[in-house]
């Protein structure tokens, strides 16, 4: 089984807690697709991996969603978060977002990686909305 990254539900992670993205064994393969890893896989965590998380935010709310597994700023980590079964990405690269399309959520959220396969927790604070701007500093934008 294998879909885009941008297609993942919250299902795929019950059922899939890492997923791996097999570009990094085979270059031929679409940068976008994902498949479901298992304890079997040879799970590098200097390969695109994503491992469910939990995400809480600033008042105790509780998401689920999932991270990019290794570094923990923002910018590698790409934390997104299940938001009454709407994805919110929180990392935008180089493209600005728009405020009127944000979400308003409850600054600082803390996202932290489900132990499994022998990877490690992992959890990243979210400040806000992140993006690169013209000067290739990274800003954060609240709504």
């Amino acid at each position: 089984m294998s879909k885009q990254i941008w297609d993942i539900t919250l299902q795929d992670l019950s059922d899939h807690s890492v997923w791996h993205f097999p570009m990094w064994k085979d270059d031929s393969c679409d940068e976008t697709i994902i498949t479901p890893a298992n304890e079997s896989d040879e799970l590098n965590p200097n390969s695109n991996i994503i491992v469910k998380a939990q995400f809480i935010d600033a008042v105790g709310s509780e998401f689920a969603g999932f991270i990019y597994y290794g570094l923990t700023e923002i910018g590698y980590s790409q934390p997104c978060m299940f938001v009454k079964s709407e994805i919110v990405n929180f990392w935008f690269g180089i493209s600005k977002p728009n405020e009127v399309d944000l979400i308003k959520l409850n600054f600082p959220i803390v996202a932290t990686s489900i132990p499994v396969y022998g990877l490690e927790s992992k959890s990243v604070k979210i400040d806000g909305y992140g993006y690169i701007n013209e000067g290739s500093s990274t800003c954060v934008m609240h709504c």
